[in-house]
C-alpha cells in the first residue's frame, strides 16, 4: 500500500571529486603467436594484397588511363583490440581509418587462445574486433614494409606514432579486402531476396536497396565514390532514387532500385556476381521496406461519446511522426498542429488515416476506454507516412525515401529549421516515433536510424519515445501443449523466448539515448467474454507476446520499459492429424474488443468512431502521454520555502526519461518466468533482462512521492575521470528495524556517440555499485553488469534487514564518468540525470518523506550560512 501522494524533492548539490583508480582486474589474457609464426601465416595473405592492387590497377589503366592507382578496403582482423589502434593508421600516407566492427567470436587455437593466471590457457572463445582501412598500393608496400622490419625485431622502434602497428602485428589473426560477403553479412538481404524471389515469381518488378558507402574524410572522395557507385548501378540497368549525407554521424547512403535479374544473379551465383556488391565504396546492403501498416478494421465502432472539441492553445510540447491524422475528428479537432512541406496530404483519403489518428488519439486522450483527461497542448505532427500505393487502406513511410534523411530532416525542422528559415516547433521536447525499419534486427551494430536518434537526442536535447517493434507472425508450439489455454500459454512464451534472436529491438528502437518501449498485455477494456474460436494465452498485464525483445547493442538494455500495448486474442488452432506442431495466429478484435481504445477515420462523415487496437505503437504513445505530465510537474510552482529548487529546464527530457524507468520493475514476472522458463543457472537474470528489460511502468509511483516514499532528483553536468557523491539522508523510523525497505536508483545521461567504432559510446557515465550492506538489501531486477552498457542505469536494492546507522546517516550514491570509444577532451562535459528513492511499508513508516525533506533544508540552510560566512 503507498502512503498520500508528496511532491518530489530535490537533491542540492552535489560533492566533486576525482574519480577513484580502479585496482586492475586479473582479466583472462590472450596467447599470440611469435614473429616467426605470425610470418608463415600472414606474408601469403599480404603478397595477395599487393597482387590485388596490381590487378586492380591494370583494369584501371585499361578503363582510366588517369586512375592508375585504386583504393581498396582492407580489414585487419584481430584477436581482441589495439587501443588508439586508428589513430596509428591514419598517420600511414594512403591509408584512411573507416570503422571498427565486432567480429565474431573465434574459438581457441595454438595461435590465439586466452589464458589465465592460475589455470593457464583456457577453452574461452577468442574476440575479434575487424579495422577497415582505406588503402592504395603504396600504403600497403609500406605495411609490408614495417611487417617485414618486425618479423626480424619483434623490439624495433618505429617512426613516432606508429608503434600501435607492432602490437596490431602481434594479434592480426588475418588480413585481406572487404568483399561481397561482408557487404551483406548481418543485413538479412539474402534472405529477404529469396522471399521476394518466392513471392513475385517471375515478375519483372525491380528491388529496392539500401547501399551505405564508406563515410570518406573528405568531400571530393564522398563525390567521387557515390559517382563511382551510381555509375555500377545505372550500368547494372538500375537506377538511384534518394541520397543522403549526415556527417555528424558518418552517414553516406544511396537508395537504389535494381532489376530483379540482379537478386536472380546472386541468389544463383552468390554476392560476387554482381558488381554493387564486389564494389570497393560500398559498406553494406541492406533490403529497402518502408514500413507498412494495415488498418486494425474497415468498420470502426460508431458513437462514442466525447467532449465536444475545443481549439487547444499554447505551445506544442509534443512532435508526433507518423502517418497523418484525421483532424476533424471529435477527439482531434482544435488539437493538432499539422506541418505537411512534404504535401504528404494532397493525396491521402481519410479512410487511409489509420495509424496517425490512432496515435495522436492516445497522445492526447489515453484509451478512450478510460475517459481520462486530454492535454491541455497542442500536438505537432510531421507526417511521414502516406497510403500504400497498391492497398490505398494501409499506410506506409514514404517510399523512395531514405528513413534516416527523412528523419533528419524532420527533426532538424523541428528544432533548428531548413531552408534558412527558423525552427518550425523549438517548444518540442518530446517525440514520439511509433514507427521504424521494417529491417532485420541488429544486435552488433547500431543501425544509421538508431546512430541518427542518438545525435539528435544529443544535439537538440531531446527525449525520443520509440517502439521496440511488433512480431506479428502466428507463434509455433508443440501439438501436444495445444489442448487448452493454461498449456498453450506456457508453450507460446517458451516459442517466443527461444526465438529471442529472431523477434529483436526494430531499428531505431536501439538507439542508446531513446527510451525504447515495449508492450504489455493490459487495457481498460475489462472483463473480456472469449468466443469458442479465440484463446487469451498471455498473463494479464505481462509482456505481450506480439513484442519485440531485447537485447540492445553490446547486451544493452532494450526495450528499456514496457507500457499498456492492448490485449491481444490468438485463434484457438485446428489440429491436424499427425502434426508435430501447430501455429497459433493472432485474432481479430478490432470491432469488438479487447485492446485500447482509440479514435478511427470516420465512415461516411461520421467525427465520432473508434476501434480498439494492440501494439508497441501504443504503448509508445501512452508512455509519450506520461512524458508530458512529468514535464507539467518538473516545470510547476517553485518549490515550498526552505526546499532546493528541481532542477531546471535543460535537464527535463533526461530527468523524464529517468523517471519513467524509476517507476517501473519487473513485479512477479522475473519469478514467474524462472520457473517457466526453467531459468536456474547464474545467467538467467541476464537472460530475463534481454526480455524484460526494466520491468513495467506503474503510473500511481509516477512523479511523485509519498508519505511511506521520498524520491529525489539532481541534474548535472560530468567531466571525464570526475566523480560527483550525492548523500540520500536515511530517514531515522527506518534505524534498527527488521523491515521492508527499498532504495531505487536511477540515472540517464545524454551519451556522446561515436559512429564508427564498435564501443560507439564516447564517454560512460554511472553510479558506482550500491551498498548493499548500509542498505541491509540485495540487488533485485535487471542484471548488474548490463545495466551499465547503455545510457540508462536503473537498480534496486532490497531487504528486510535492519540497518545500521547513525544520527545524520546518509546513503551515498556515486555518480563517476571515465572514457569509453573516446578520450572525452578538456572542457567537455556529459549531462545527466539522477532519480534515487527510499521507501518502505505504510504500516512501518509514514514520515519518510518528511524525514528526508527535512534533512534536506537543513543542508539547504547550512549551505547557505557558509555563503554568507565565506
Amino acid at each position: 500500500m503507498t502512503g498520500e501522494r508528496r511532491p518530489l524533492l530535490a537533491f542540492g548539490p552535489p560533492a566533486a571529486g576525482d574519480r577513484p583508480s580502479q585496482r586492475p582486474r586479473d582479466m583472462p589474457r590472450l596467447s599470440k603467436p611469435g614473429a616467426r609464426r605470425q610470418g608463415e601465416r600472414l606474408t601469403p595473405q599480404f603478397r595477395q594484397l599487393v597482387e590485388a592492387f596490381e590487378a586492380e590497377r591494370a583494369r584501371f589503366a585499361a578503363d582510366m588511363p588517369d586512375e592508375v592507382d585504386p583504393a581498396l578496403v582492407v580489414v585487419f582482423d584481430l584477436a581482441g583490440s589495439v587501443k588508439d589502434f586508428r589513430n596509428a593508421i591514419d598517420r600511414i600516407e594512403g591509408l584512411e581509418f573507416l570503422s571498427e566492427l565486432l567480429g565474431d567470436r573465434a574459438d581457441p587455437d595454438d595461435d590465439f587462445h586466452m589464458t589465465e593466471r592460475n589455470k593457464g590457457r583456457t577453452d574461452g572463445a577468442v574476440p575479434h574486433s575487424l579495422y577497415l582501412v582505406m588503402s592504395n598500393a603504396r600504403a600497403i608496400d609500406e605495411l609490408l614494409r614495417l611487417f617485414e622490419l618486425w618479423k626480424q625485431d619483434q623490439s624495433v622502434t618505429f617512426t613516432h606514432g606508429l608503434g600501435k602497428f607492432k602490437a596490431a602485428f602481434e594479434q592480426l589473426t588475418a588480413i585481406r579486402r572487404w568483399g561481397p560477403e561482408d557487404r551483406i553479412r548481418e543485413t538479412g538481404l539474402l534472405v529477404h531476396w529469396q522471399e521476394t524471389l518466392d513471392l513475385i515469381g517471375q515478375s519483372t518488378s525491380p528491388v529496392v536497396v539500401e547501399v551505405e558507402l564508406w563515410h570518406r574524410r573528405s568531400a571530393e572522395a564522398r563525390t567521387a565514390a557515390e559517382a563511382h557507385v551510381e555509375r555500377v548501378v545505372a550500368d547494372s540497368g538500375g537506377r538511384v532514387l534518394d541520397r543522403s549525407q549526415i556527417g555528424e554521424i558518418g552517414y553516406h547512403a544511396l537508395l537504389v532500385e535494381l532489376p530483379i535479374q540482379q537478386v536472380q544473379t546472386v541468389l544463383n551465383n552468390g554476392a560476387g556476381s554482381i558488381r554493387l556488391l564486389t564494389t570497393d565504396e560500398v559498406m553494406f546492403v541492406s533490403p529497402f521496406t518502408p514500413m507498412s501498416i494495415a488498418p486494425p478494421t474497415l468498420d470502426p465502432v460508431d458513437e462514442v461519446r466525447l467532449p465536444p472539441g475545443v481549439r487547444v492553445n499554447g505551445l506544442p510540447r509534443i512532435a508526433l511522426l507518423d502517418g497523418l491524422p484525421f483532424p476533424n475528428h471529435d477527439a482531434l479537432t482544435g488539437r493538432l498542429v499539422i506541418d505537411d512541406p512534404d504535401r504528404v496530404g494532397e493525396d491521402y483519403p481519410v479512410s487511409s488515416r489509420n495509424h496517425g489518428t490512432a496515435m495522436a488519439s492516445l497522445i492526447l486522450h489515453g484509451d478512450l476506454s478510460m475517459r481520462e483527461e486530454p492535454l491541455d497542448r497542442p500536438l505537432y505532427v510531421r507526417p511521414i507516412m502516406r497510403p500504400h500505393e497498391f492497398a490505398a487502406s494501409n499506410e506506409q513511410v514514404i517510399p523512395n525515401r531514405l528513413l534516416t534523411d527523412l528523419l533528419h530532416r524532420a527533426v532538424k525542422r523541428i528544432a533548428e529549421g531548413e531552408g534558412g528559415r527558423d525552427a518550425i516547433a523549438p517548444s518540442v521536447r518530446i517525440v514520439n516515433l511509433s514507427i521504424g525499419a521494417q529491417a532485420r534486427a541488429l544486435v552488433r551494430r547500431m543501425s544509421p536510424v538508431g546512430r541518427l536518434l542518438d545525435w539528435l537526442a544529443h544535439s537538440y536535447n531531446l527525449l525520443f519515445v520509440v517502439s521496440a517493434g511488433n512480431y506479428l507472425a502466428p507463434i509455433t508450439i508443440p501439438v501436444d501443449a495445444a489442448g487448452d489455454p493454461a498449456t498453450a500459454r506456457s508453450a507460446a512464451t517458451r516459442a517466443v523466448y527461444d526465438a529471442t534472436m529472431l523477434r529483436g529491438i526494430l531499428p531505431p528502437g536501439d538507439a542508446l539515448n531513446a527510451l525504447t518501449i515495449g508492450a504489455t498485455h493490459d487495457d481498460g477494456f475489462g472483463d473480456i467474454n472469449v468466443p469458442d474460436t479465440a484463446w487469451d494465452i498471455t498473463d494479464q498485464g505481462a509482456p505481450a507476446h506480439y513484442s519485440a525483445t531485447g537485447p540492445g547493442v553490446d547486451r544493452s538494455v532494450k526495450p528499456d520499459i514496457y507500457h499498456v500495448g492492448g490485449r491481444a486474442l490468438y485463434t484457438r488452432p485446428v489440429i491436424q492429424p499427425g502434426s508435430d506442431s501447430v501455429s497459433i495466429d493472432l485474432a481479430q478484435s478490432a470491432t469488438t474488443g479487447p485492446g485500447l481504445r482509440v479514435a478511427a477515420p470516420g465512415r461516411r462523415g461520421a467525427t465520432n468512431t473508434t476501434a480498439f487496437t494492440t501494439g508497441t505503437s501504443n504503448a509508445t504513445a501512452l508512455v509519450t502521454r506520461e512524458a508530458d505530465r512529468l514535464f507539467d510537474i518538473l516545470e510547476a510552482a517553485p518549490p515550498s520555502a526552505g526546499d532546493d529548487p528541481l532542477p531546471d529546464a535543460q535537464y527535463h527530457p533526461l530527468l523524464v526519461r529517468a523517471l519513467l524507468a524509476h517507476a517501473s520493475g519487473w513485479g512477479q514476472w522475473g519469478t514467474r518466468l524462472r520457473g517457466e522458463l526453467g531459468l536456474s543457472n547464474q545467467q538467467a537474470r541476464r537472460h530475463l533482462t534481454a526480455l524484460l528489460g526494466y520491468g513495467g511502468l506503474d503510473t500511481a509511483r509516477l512523479g511523485g512521492a509519498a508519505t511511506n516514499r521520498a524520491v529525489l532528483i539532481a541534474g548535472g553536468h560530468i567531466a571525464r575521470d570526475q566523480r560527483h557523491t550525492y548523500e540520500l539522508p536515511l530517514p531515522p523510523s527506518l534505524r534498527s528495524r527488521a523491515e521492508w525497505h527499498r532504495f531505487t536508483i536511477t540515472l540517464a545521461y545524454m551519451v556522446p556517440t561515436v559512429g564508427h567504432l564498435t564501443r560507439y559510446r564516447g564517454a560512460k557515465v554511472y553510479f558506482a555499485t550500491p551498498d548493499t550492506n548500509l542498505a541491509a538489501g540485495d540487488r533485485i531486477d535487471a542484471e548488474h553488469n548490463t545495466v551499465r552498457r547503455g545510457s540508462l542505469q536503473h537498480e534496486i536494492v532490497e531487504g528486510a534487514g535492519a540497518m545500521v546507522f547513525g544520527d545524520g546517516g546518509a546513503y551515498p550514491i556515486h555518480i563517476e564518468c571515465m572514457d569509453d570509444a573516446q578520450r572525452l577532451r578538456a572542457g567537455n562535459r556529459v549531462r545527466y540525470a539522477l532519480v534515487v528513492s527510499i521507501e518502505t511499508a505504510v504500516e512501518t513508516s509514514t514520515t519518510i518523506h518528511e524525514e528526508v525533506r527535512a534533512r534536506l533544508r537543513q543542508r539547504a540552510r547550512e549551505r547557505a550560512r557558509e555563503r554568507v560566512q565565506g
